[in-house]
């Protein structure tokens, strides 16, 4: 299935993230993700228009955007569990991205996954990438 054909299938705030997406790989996967995304960001007044705000303006300083953590702290997008953060900052900045060890929470940032609180920050622009242990 080509990218055209995707985009036609799939919501208009979907589209609009898919749009700062890096890399080709798994682009199904890649749009399911998002779309889980926006389903639990549509219930929080503000969140899509500041994930919105952090992948367009990098570098800038942006807010949390946050999410519920299950249990184990992973979700299920598809057939495939991971970690929010890293399946996030894979889909919009890094996409060989493998492993949580790979990433570092930026002092901003007041959710990082690291802190094991109720809600965890997914603003790829709020961890750095270092290399793995």
């Amino acid at each position: 299935m080509n990218v055209t054909t995707l985009f036609s299938l799939t919501s208009p705030a979907v589209k609009r993230l898919l749009g700062w997406k890096q890399g080709d790989e798994e682009e199904k996967w890649a749009e399911k993700a998002v779309d889980v995304l926006v389903k639990k960001l549509k219930k929080k007044k503000g969140a899509m228009e500041e994930l919105a705000k952090a992948l367009s303006c990098p570098g800038q300083p942006s807010n949390c955007v946050t999410i519920p953590c299950s249990l184990d702290g992973r979700l299920q997008v598809s057939h495939r569990k991971g970690l929010p953060h890293v399946i996030y900052c894979g889909v919009w900045r890094w996409p060989d991205l493998q492993s949580r060890h790979e990433l570092k929470p930026l002092d901003c940032c007041e959710f990082p996954f690291s802190s094991k609180q109720k809600e965890v920050c997914i603003n790829p622009y709020h961890y750095k990438r270092v290399e793995s242990p």
